[in-house]
């Protein structure tokens, strides 16, 4: 009974917190932001005694039909994404407490926002594709309010091609689950859980493509990623939960599920479908660093980021080896520490600038020497320069690329340095025009004083700064953490 409650308290008691601060609205901007805080500090603390005590122990809630049913297991992949959730998730809080200082309708926002903690525990606790499935579609539901939330003409359109999107995608990931339940079999299992008798079935391979396209939606993989950037216009704090923390990395988590938990790497490895899947992943490498080269707008650039960077994920798994799998959990740890320290900084650069596009950043850097600093740190980190965390995921990727040695995995180790040079252009071209202005300020006297934001907003991006930079010195641990090798 202990174990269930572990187990189920950190997914629950967000959702729990989340409807009765919808039910009870708290007038008190300093009551509520306490009181949340403390909370979401608890969730996490409960969160991470599950993961270190409870792992391989299986909780049945409910059988729904036959066998199958809502059920709960913590192993090591359920371990690895739930620790970046509960680990990332009281910063970004912290973060959100003072971004939203000045907006409307803070109940609303911390409450969907506190929901999304526990939606996301769930996809990560979840011992079956059903479980999974159904948080998944549940995560949907959570953050499109947040999306929506600025209310504006262009948050309208960027939520309405949210829920398009993500219900899209998942009503292709549900053939991979009516496809397994058909079988007989949902739980996940390391190697796969496809009985022997159906490994020969002529659906099999198109029911797990589709299923992976559809789970991909949610990791921005192309042509499925035009709701990622649309989505910049929501506020920040959701910008880095979509980004970094919640929303694509459980697109990725369920990528992963499937391929290594559900259809199971000896079944697909060589055929159509793994060149398939992974040659999407590649175009997707090159086509979102490509784009964020182009793109002049701050947090549209890191969106484009964002949406090569999963796929850096989505390739390791797709080489379908132990390394890969390593690979891909080490890029989407590294990854999330990076990310949003990046879309942190952004938020307070233009929370406090108005400044949105990079060519009226010219001198940031030298006002807002804290925000920029750390910016700088996480944009060396997501070129991949040694002693940030960045160099450790790529290099993990690339090891395994080399170690499979087939021609579409040299073809994304190639994208793979093609997108590095990328991402040094567009990233420290940021940082260039932040400390040497490319144009000098000829009105002083009429330019507004620019000044770091508030405590909440700094400490969170210096803590992240400094995990990047630890992380990518002391990087074994986090290897013998994510290593299925």
């Amino acid at each position: 009974m202990t174990s269930e409650l572990f187990i189920l308290l950190p997914v629950l008691l967000p959702v729990i917190m989340g409807i009765l601060l919808l039910i009870f609205p708290v007038r008190s901007d300093r009551i509520r932001n306490v009181t949340n805080f403390i909370f979401v500090l608890m969730n996490s603390t409960l969160a991470i005694i599950a993961m270190l005590n409870c792992q391989g122990e299986n909780i049945v809630i409910i059988k729904i039909y036959m066998n199958y049913g809502f059920e709960f297991e913590i192993d090591k992949a359920a371990a690895i994404f739930g620790t970046i959730v509960a680990g990332l998730w009281p910063f970004a809080s912290l973060y959100a407490y003072g971004y939203m200082a000045h907006q409307e309708r803070k109940n609303t926002f911390f409450a969907f926002f506190t929901m999304t903690y526990g939606i996301v525990l769930g996809i990560a606790f979840s011992s079956n594709l059903l479980t999974m499935y159904v948080f998944y579609e549940m995560l949907t539901l959570v953050t499109f309010p947040l999306v929506l939330h600025p209310m504006t003409q262009k948050a309208v359109k960027a939520a309405k091609a949210y829920l398009a999107y993500s219900l899209g995608g998942a009503a292709f990931g549900l053939i991979g689950l009516i496809f397994m339940m058909h079988l007989g079999s949902t739980g996940f299992v390391l190697g796969g859980s496809i009985p022997e008798s159906a490994q020969d079935s002529v659906f099999l391979l198109p029911a797990f493509v589709l299923s992976f396209c559809g789970f991909s939606v949610k990791a921005a993989m192309a042509p499925f990623s035009g709701w990622l950037i649309k989505a910049a216009v929501a506020p920040t704090p959701v910008t880095a939960l979509l980004h970094a923390v919640a929303v694509v990395n459980a697109g990725a988590f369920a990528c992963i599920r499937l391929t290594y938990f559900v259809f199971g790497t000896d079944i697909l490895y060589g055929t159509w479908a793994q060149y398939l899947v992974m040659a999407l992943a590649i175009i997707t490498i090159v086509y979102g660093s490509s784009f964020a080269v182009k793109e002049g707008h701050f947090k549209r650039r890191l969106a484009y980021s964002t949406i090569s960077n999963l796929s850096y994920i989505l390739f390791a798994a797709t080489i379908m080896t132990p390394m890969g799998l390593t690979a891909a959990f080490a890029h989407m740890l590294m990854h999330s520490l990076t990310k949003i320290c990046s879309f942190f900084c952004c938020g307070t650069v233009m929370e406090q600038t108005g400044k949105e596009y990079v060519k009226d950043l010219d001198g940031m850097g030298r006002i807002m020497k804290l925000s920029f600093g750390c910016f700088t740190i996480s944009s060396l980190s997501l070129i991949g320069i040694p002693m940030f965390c960045g160099f450790f995921s790529k290099w993990r990727i690339g090891l395994a690329a080399v170690s499979d040695a087939e021609p579409l995995t040299i073809a994304g180790l190639c994208a793979l340095l093609f997108s590095a040079l990328l991402t040094g252009i567009y990233m420290l071209s940021i940082v260039i025009r932040a400390y040497f202005p490319v144009r000098k300020n000829t009105d002083k006297e009429n330019e507004p004083v620019i000044h770091e934001h508030c405590w909440q907003m700094l400490l969170p991006i210096a803590c992240f700064a400094f995990g990047i930079i630890l992380l990518g010195v002391f990087w074994q641990p986090v290897l013998d953490f994510v290593s299925f090798i």
